[in-house]
Parts: structure tokens; C-alpha cells; sequence
């Protein structure tokens, strides 16, 4: 005869082994610089790039480079109880501009304070956290450009389980330019963008921003650190007309024998300005405490990932004393 009893308790004790434990993270400190390289290339770039997704990424430079000051501004409402009471109308919150994205943003982003891992959250760090400062100024005085530099301590888990952060600065080209690098039609004279898509624009719509740098950095640990990065570089230049890749190009000096050429069938390319997209795509194992750089034609990511202190060895913060008011 089956004991049932039995069998339950052992069904249910096998569910329990084989369901998925949480994953315990371990923390690490990162900083990271990305700089443009100040020599010249001739290497070409593929004009079919398409931007790098970062839908799913966290973003903990924007709070840093573009507050919500809508608490504040709100907080800063001077009417008291009695004006809510006879003039409520009055200390409505009035309607304000939706937030201008800035048109550059600046290369060195940190937080006015830090955080603690104790919250269980990724935190930027201030600027005191920086230990590359020495070094790019050495890449400055060479003729490098810093677009990005920055600090931070989060989480580190598995590949699977693993967050992507989100890496952008520098100029926003939007208003020139869409993100695939098509150059923005001017404004029409009927008030509205008109673009070859046959999509129309209000002006007043701010297009989202087409930032200089762009893309994002994963951190995981399988045995060993890695990383994973995907960047872009956006960089102004010319590419053909689309459908109108040559065409003969004639003016009143021209003499009998250019036309001829010409008729010949000597041509010159017609182009238009268009915005490259440059690609840094690695993924490579890396070791704690080491500076790690990723080279590239046009730009240089140097990173290092610090252990820390981590959080099951820190003690409790502290309630903060009371002020005491006389």
C-alpha cells in the first residue's frame, strides 16, 4: 500500500530542491572614461549602422546631468493655508515647459552625495570617488578628447542575470540629424518638418536626442569577471545622395571639352551631410583592481572594477539624531 503522506512530503521536498534559489550579487565599484582619439584614420565606416538599443537599460548618468526639479519647484510654492482657502485658484500648480534636452551635456558626471549599497540599488558616486583625473589630464594634454567619465557601484551577478547600464554624452545632434544619421529636412514654410518618410512633425515637438556617445556596459561574473560592452560614435560627414549617387555637375566657366567629358560620361558624386555612426562592440574577461582599456581607431574606453566592502560586512546605518531646536 503507498504511503501518501510519504509521497507528498517527498514530491514536495524535490519541487523545493529543484526551484531557482535568488541569486546572491556581489558589489563592485566602477569607473570608466571614454575619450575620442585626437589622430586622423583613413579606415571608412558603414553608413548602415543602426543605433544601439538601450531600451533595457538603467540610466544612472541622466539624473545626475538633467534633475527633476519639479519637487522642488513645487515645494517652493509660496501659498500658505489661508491663501488655499480664499484663493485657491491661484496656488494651482501653473504649467511649465516640458524639460529642454541640453544640447551638450558635461563629460565628468557624479552625484552631489553618495549612496549605500545597503539600499540593495546601484548609486553614481561624488566627484572625490574619481581616480582617473591624473591620467586624462596626460590624455588631454596629448590632444584626446574625454567624452565621458564617471563612477559608480552596483551589483554584479550572472550573465543571465545581469543589468546593462546605459553610456551617453556629448553633443546632441538632433537637431540636425535623425539617429539613423539622415540629415533633418529644414522647416517648411506651412509651420511643419517635412522628411521623405512623408511623416509630419509639429515644431514644437522636441525630437528625442541623438547623443555623441551612446550605448551601454554590462558587468557580469561567470568564474571571472567580464565585460560587455556596445558604443557609438557619432561623427558629422558626407555620404552620397541617396538616388542620385553621381550626376554631372556643369558651370558657366566650363569649357567645350568638360562637356564633352561630360558627355563622355564623366561624373561627380553629388552628396549631402550625413551622421556616421562608429561602432565599439567587446567582450572580454577581466580581473579586480585592474585598468583595463579597449582600443579603437576613433575612440579608447579605459575602465577598472574595484572590489568593495560588501554589504553583508557593513554595518547598519545609523537613524540619524533629531535636531534639537531652542
Amino acid at each position: 500500500m503507498i504511503n501518501l503522506k510519504a509521497l507528498t512530503a517527498g514530491l514536495m521536498l524535490t519541487l523545493a530542491c529543484s526551484a531557482p534559489q535568488a541569486e546572491e550579487a556581489t558589489w563592485f565599484e566602477v569607473e570608466i572614461a571614454v575619450f575620442q582619439r585626437p589622430q586622423t584614420t583613413t579606415e571608412t565606416w558603414s553608413q548602415e549602422t543602426t543605433p544601439v538599443k538601450t531600451a533595457d537599460t538603467l540610466d544612472l548618468l541622466g539624473p545626475a546631468m538633467m534633475p527633476d526639479l519639479s519637487a522642488l519647484e513645487e515645494a517652493l510654492n509660496p501659498c500658505d493655508s489661508s491663501d488655499w482657502l480664499s484663493q485657491p485658484e491661484n496656488c494651482q500648480p501653473q504649467p511649465t515647459e516640458p524639460a529642454t534636452i541640453p544640447s551638450q551635456l558635461p563629460a565628468t558626471v557624479t552625484a552631489l552625495e553618495t549612496g549605500s549599497p545597503l539600499s540593495g540599488a546601484p548609486f553614481l558616486l561624488p566627484a572625490e570617488s574619481l581616480q582617473f583625473n591624473d591620467a586624462l589630464a596626460k590624455l588631454r594634454h596629448k590632444g584626446a578628447r574625454v567624452l565621458l567619465h564617471s563612477a559608480w557601484q552596483q551589483p554584479v551577478f550572472s550573465r543571465g542575470n545581469s543589468q546593462a547600464y546605459r553610456l551617453y554624452n556629448g553633443r546632441n545632434f538632433s537637431d540636425r540629424f535623425y539617429a539613423d544619421g539622415r540629415l533633418r529636412p529644414l522647416n517648411t514654410p506651412l509651420g511643419s518638418v517635412f522628411d521623405f518618410n512623408f511623416s509630419m512633425t509639429p515644431p514644437t515637438a522636441q525630437a528625442e536626442p541623438v547623443w555623441e556617445l551612446d550605448g551601454w556596459l554590462r558587468i557580469y561574473l561567470n568564474h571571472f569577471l567580464f565585460i560587455d560592452t556596445s558604443l557609438q560614435l557619432r561623427e558629422e560627414g558626407e555620404r552620397p545622395v541617396p538616388g542620385l549617387e553621381s550626376m554631372t555637375v556643369a558651370t558657366p566657366e566650363a569649357d567645350q571639352s568638360t562637356l564633352d567629358a561630360a558627355d563622355d560620361g564623366a561624373t561627380s558624386a553629388a552628396t549631402e551631410p550625413f551622421l556616421n555612426t562608429i561602432e565599439l562592440r567587446q567582450t572580454r574577461r577581466v580581473r579586480s583592481r585592474e585598468i583595463h582599456y579597449f582600443d579603437h581607431p576613433k575612440m579608447g574606453v579605459v575602465i577598472q572594477i574595484r572590489r568593495m566592502t560588501q554589504p553583508s560586512e557593513m554595518e547598519p546605518a545609523t537613524a540619524a539624531a533629531p535636531l534639537v531646536t531652542r
